[in-house]
């Protein structure tokens, strides 16, 4: 009886020690005789890649793919059955017996992808260690197809992305993380004039590479060679195609379309490291300043549009309202004859695909034969390695030009010869006298025009007391606004030009107000009451009153009339003008029909006129108007009081951001600043401000943030939620947040459905984002409003909201001013 378990143990050893090789060895290849079925999979022979059938986390589908081995994240770089997916795991790769075709089929026996190629005689199916899976003689080695000429939508090194053999190798982007399905979001090559390769959703164009240059493409100028990659670019009658290879095998590189971005990822170990994104900014958004403007991006990343030298904007009412999609045209027109040409650097070319290209011919020929040339409005070198040779000819508009800080392409651009700044002593010396003679002219004709003026105000007014009142008007608001504090903002205010504005009679405003009858009331806050007017002419106004007891002062009005006067934009209320007179002081405003945010969306019969798709309008109009106070805008301000009973609302619902009283400039490359004077509201403002009187940017990113959780869920910052009573709205998000319960937060009238819900959560998740405690974790309002447009933008997980507890009671509004340090709070008015 002891031999027997002694005989079995041998015999278990010697099948153990014969077979053990063969089980853990694993396979790259499948032949007629051993096809692919779920669980087993190929992996190649560097272990590098594995391929197999996959799920994805939130699909119950399954699709044949290539993936990284040894990444601890699954990471997907080919779909073979994208758009046709299994509904479950039976099915299996075989090489059919027809010895001509690699199919996928389920126990059903309905193939969901096949492959056809010639008859071969012995062929098999291969997974290679550089993520390619081909299809080949055996014997021969003759390869018959290949994964690498369809790509999904990654870009691996070796694989070759362009116009290859009379097609299209080029990447799509999965519908969704979870989703392989082809998108809209796709690359596109157009290999017409000189070629370049598009981003585009669908038809609309989102981002271009630029031309190749010979080095890089012309708009990415940090695409430089390095010891880790070797960038390749072809381009024949043959072929157009661009491929990299990794000089550095000790990590890996992959390039990935998403549905938002074209990003490079690199990995050294297991893990993957985002190294860049394209569009990196909004300056890389195609056409983002229209014909013949050029997009220019500060440290912030805030893009400014200029028109070339020699051009104008279009629409110069667009262009102050900050719509510049019209672009700009020429100030004098090319007559082909007395034309010259203005050198511009370090840009990315303009949009190639109606380039003209000469090969053969260096740069002062090419200056030559665009100069013959009427239609031909620009020119360049076309490839500047080994210094500058070829020559690239623009026709028509010059679309898509944006600036770099270093590294960009010059070229040449047409303008008429007026048009070209003056070089010579000479010519300068005669532009100063034409400046003299004008400036004398223009001071001559104004002090006609101020004389004439004067002289009908006393004859209307009948007095001189009403024109010595005016001027005393004039001089107080040619004064710098209320005294900052700050030598910095002292100074950049004082450097600015005061913009006059039209200053109305007391009678012309109680007659508009019908003497501000209280059927005209439309509202009440810090500074006083605020009243519907009509003027003569039919125009609606509405009309802010300073009173008496308000905790603004004479100096917030005179910072209004100052910051507002010179700001316009879609997104920012219009002011009309002020009435100055005796202890009147009183500001005119565009009227808007809706009201403020407030009143709609704290009342529970009006909040029912918001459906979702308004409410998020409403919240990325705000987000722009923010954007351009702090980074557009000539002045740079930070509102320090913005909520919702500040944001006006038009009879379309389009948000404009109001109430400039508290507003503070600020500029040069200060970060923050650091007040004694606390102003603002509880609920809206940030921890840092309202403890420790330090304001930035980030300050009015938080009161946004507030808004965007008080418009979602219809629900004031400061109400009690539960039982708890000091818990406000940013805790009751952040608990709904951890908690998987977002939904939760949304007003009743939101209505939760497939086409809108990554929408909402997106919003909550900029929200949170936007109030969290610490200034540094917030984002900027350029990043936000990335966010808000981005529908597939991977978004930094928020950390815990900056709220502390309600120094009064219950669910008011209230204005705050204090001092800081100082515990007597010296005004607190409800509302």
């Amino acid at each position: 009886m002891n031999k027997w378990p002694l005989t079995h143990l041998l015999l278990h050893l010697f099948i153990t020690i014969i077979f053990l090789p063969s089980l853990t060895l694993s396979r790259d290849t499948i032949t007629i005789d051993s096809p692919l079925a779920y669980p087993d999979s190929l992996v190649s022979s560097g272990r590098t890649f594995t391929l197999g059938l996959f799920n994805t986390s939130k699909s119950n589908l399954w699709y044949l793919g290539i993936w990284y081995t040894q990444t601890t994240q699954q990471t997907v770089v080919w779909v073979a059955n994208r758009d046709t997916p299994m509904p479950d795991s039976t099915g299996v790769l075989s090489i059919n017996t027809n010895r001509s075709i690699l199919q996928l089929q389920t126990s059903s026996v309905k193939v969901f992808w096949s492959v056809n190629s010639s008859t071969m005689v012995s062929p098999i199916a291969q997974i290679l260690d550089t993520g390619n899976f081909v299809l080949m003689e055996k014997d021969i080695g003759n390869i018959t197809w290949q994964s690498f000429d369809y790509p999904t939508d990654t870009l691996l090194p070796g694989l070759k992305s362009g116009w290859i053999e009379g097609q299209y190798h080029l990447l799509n982007s999965w519908t969704s993380s979870n989703d392989p399905t082809s998108s809209t979001y796709q690359t596109k090559l157009v290999l017409a004039g000189w070629s370049e390769l598009f981003i585009c959703d669908g038809s609309k164009r989102i981002y271009r590479t630029g031309p190749w240059n010979g080095v890089h493409f012309a708009g990415e100028p940090q695409m430089t060679p390095n010891s880790q990659l070797t960038f390749v670019y072809v381009s024949n009658q043959n072929e157009t195609y661009f491929t990299f290879y990794m000089n550095d095998t000790s990590f890996m590189s992959r390039l990935v379309l998403n549905q938002s971005f074209l990003q490079r990822y690199v990995s050294i170990g297991s893990s993957w490291t985002l190294y860049w994104s394209l569009p990196r900014d909004n300056c890389d958004n195609y056409a983002q300043c229209g014909p013949n403007g050029v997009c220019n991006v500060d440290s912030s990343n805030s893009p400014d549009c200029t028109c070339l030298t020699g051009f104008e904007p279009k629409s110069e009412k667009e262009w102050m309202l900050h719509d510049r999609t019209e672009g700009c045209i020429r100030s004098v027109e090319l007559n082909c004859t007395r034309d010259e040409f203005i050198t511009i650097n370090d840009v990315k070319f303009p949009d190639s695909t109606n380039v003209t290209v000469y090969s053969t011919i260096g740069l002062s020929e090419c200056r030559r034969r665009c100069l013959m040339n009427c239609s031909c409005t620009a020119y360049s070198s076309l490839n500047i390695l080994n210094g500058e040779n070829g020559c690239a000819m623009w026709m028509g508009d010059l679309v898509d030009i944006r600036t770099f800080n270093g590294g960009g392409s010059t070229f040449y651009y047409r303008v008429a010869g007026s048009e070209v700044p003056a070089t010579s002593i000479a010519t300068k010396k005669k532009n100063a006298a034409v400046i003299v003679i004008s400036v004398a002219l223009g001071l001559l004709i104004l002090a006609l025009v101020a004389y004439i003026i004067q002289w009908k105000v006393i004859k209307n007014h009948g007095n001189s007391a009403y024109s010595h009142r005016q001027t005393q008007i004039s001089e107080e608001f040619r004064q710098p606004f209320a005294t900052t504090g700050n030598k910095v903002l002292e100074e950049c205010s004082s450097k600015r030009n005061f913009m006059s504005l039209p200053i109305f009679n007391a009678s012309v405003i109680l007659a508009a107000t019908k003497n501000f009858a209280l059927s005209n009331k439309l509202g009440e806050g810090g500074f006083g009451t605020v009243y519907k007017g009509e003027l003569e002419r039919g125009e609606k106004i509405a009309v802010k009153r300073l009173a008496d007891f308000s905790t603004q002062g004479v100096g917030e009005f005179k910072n209004e009339v100052d910051l507002i006067a010179e700001l316009q934009h879609v997104n920012l209320v219009r002011l009309l003008g002020c009435c100055v007179e005796g202890d009147e002081r009183m500001l005119i405003y565009e009227y808007m029909e809706n009201k403020s945010l407030d009143t709609i969306i704290f009342d529970k019969a009006k909040s029912s006129q918001l459906d979702w798709q308004k409410r998020f309008e409403i919240i990325k109009g705000i987000a722009r108007g923010v954007l351009y106070l702090h980074q557009d805008s000539r002045l740079r301000i930070i509102h320090r009081d913005l909520k919702a009973s500040n944001v006006l609302l038009d009879k379309n619902m389009n948000p404009k951001i109001s109430d400039f009283g508290l507003a503070r400039i600020f500029c040069g490359d200060e970060k923050k600043w650091q007040t004694s004077r606390v102003v603002g509201t509880y609920g809206y403002m940030s921890p840092e401000y309202a403890m420790d009187g330090v304001f930035s940017v980030k300050t009015d990113v938080f009161s946004f943030g507030v808004l965007v959780l008080e418009i979602i869920s219809g629900r004031k910052s400061r109400a009690i939620f539960g039982a708890e009573p000091f818990i406000n709205l940013l805790c009751y998000g952040w608990a709904l947040w951890k908690n998987g319960k977002a939904f939760d937060l949304l007003h009743t009238s939101i209505l939760v459905n497939s086409n809108n819900n990554s929408e909402i959560i997106r919003c909550i998740h900029v929200g949170l984002l936007c109030v969290q405690d610490r200034p540094e974790d917030r984002p900027h309002m350029s990043e936000v409003i990335l966010m808000l447009n981005s529908p597939h933008a991977l978004l930094p997980q928020p950390k815990q909201p900056g709220y502390f507890i309600d120094m009064v009671p219950g669910h008011m509004e209230s204005s705050l001013s204090y001092t800081v340090h100082d515990t007597s709070i010296t005004t607190v008015e409800p509302r």
